[in-house]
């Protein structure tokens, strides 16, 4: 099935209005909502709770997207703690 809808988690408000302005031209043909969050504090925090909410979605067409800065992070580590809330994990 195709994508028809993407939802987008961030880190803040600023990233938020960037891609407002940056997916209309880049995926014009489809639809996203983009959820700004307080930090990647906050992101990390809620986000186990989000995808249990998206896995319960009802369609397939529906993907979910979440950018976060490495900052001074090391990736490796990032990436890690991310895969932790994936659901193949």
């Amino acid at each position: 099935m195709a994508v028809e809808h993407i939802e987008i988690l961030v880190e803040e408000p600023s990233a938020e209005a960037a891609l407002a302005l940056l997916l209309p031209k880049l995926v014009p043909s489809m639809s996203f909502t983009v959820h700004a969050h307080q930090g990647k504090t906050d992101l990390l925090q809620k986000l186990p709770s989000k995808l249990r909410a998206y896995r319960k979605g009802p369609l397939d067409s529906h993907r979910v997207v979440v950018v976060i800065d490495r900052d001074l992070e090391d990736c490796l580590n990032l990436k890690k703690q991310l895969e932790r809330f994936s659901p193949d994990s």
